[in-house]
């Protein structure tokens, strides 16, 4: 190769490296738990046993399978988040009534030029969240695709961010290309048995959301093991931010394959300081 087109060669080659794997650390979690809701622990901060029971809710099989039928099930993605709950002590119970949590299960791929949820659906989640969780507010059924994504992966709080900040225009780019997504969702079995017939959902105990960039390179069932991995970090827990996974900050890096997440997310005062 003449040494003329090697110095534009290398350099193209260069960022496309830099690219992808800017684009495998884009996992996005969102981790929010009720006001004034902690895990009972033992004094030396071990986390008691706790028991749950999956619900199946809604799925998207995104615009990359030729016949939805061949994507990832509920079996197959509830089996993923089982082994990373046991990690943090969450303990899947034999029968619903025996169980602390019922933990809804809404996964899938988003793709931002369709719509991702039909209106029953964006009801649903309305439901499953409640008015003060914050995550869907949904403003009606005329939402854009991109307003509802943004709800689905847990970024609606870009829109409370100012116009030109980069933390928002980053977040805006994240709902505009196709993201594989896992959202759990923790209701209290006792509140939900204490219901009266007609009344509305109560509002969750917790919910983690979390998403990562889908491509032909990353198949949907290895996508759907990695955020469940990275969301044993997070389940029951409150994270005051949303940000993408960076190296360097705060604790130390973790790698699954050619992906790298950290264990936990910057603070406040970082994201009021875009």
């Amino acid at each position: 190769m003449p040494a003329r087109l090697k110095t534009i060669v290398r350099p193209l080659l260069a960022l496309l490296v830099v690219s992808s794997q800017l684009l495998a650390k884009e996992i996005l979690v969102r981790s929010w738990a009720q006001e004034g809701y902690l895990r009972p622990s033992l004094e030396d901060g071990t986390k008691l046993e706790e028991s749950y029971v999956f619900f199946k809710g809604e799925y998207y099989p995104g615009g990359h399978l030729e016949d939805p039928e061949q994507g990832t099930s509920f079996l197959e993605v509830s089996t993923l988040l089982e082994e990373q709950l046991e990690s943090r002590n969450y303990r899947l119970a034999k029968h619903p009534s025996a169980a602390d949590f019922l933990l809804v299960i809404h996964w899938g791929e988003l793709t931002p030029e369709a719509d991702a949820f039909e209106n029953d659906i964006d009801a649903s989640f309305d439901d499953d969240l409640g008015d003060d969780a914050n995550v869907f507010n949904m403003s009606g059924v005329a939402e854009s695709a991109k307003r509802k994504n943004a709800q689905i992966i847990g970024t609606s709080s870009m829109y409370d961010m100012h116009v030109y900040s980069m933390k928002r225009q980053k977040l805006e780019e994240a709902v505009q290309i196709d993201r594989y997504f896992i959202n759990v969702i923790a209701f209290a079995t006792s509140e939900m048995k204490a219901r009266g017939e007609g009344d509305s959902l109560p509002e969750p105990k917790w919910i983690t959301q979390l998403s990562v960039p889908s491509s032909r390179q990353l198949e949907d069932a290895t996508a759907f093991d990695i955020l469940a991995k990275t969301g044993a970090a997070y389940f029951g827990e409150n994270v005051s931010d949303l940000d993408f996974m960076r190296e360097g900050e705060k604790r130390g890096i973790v790698k699954i394959g050619e992906l790298e997440f950290i264990e936990s997310l910057p603070s406040e005062d970082s994201e009021n300081s875009d």
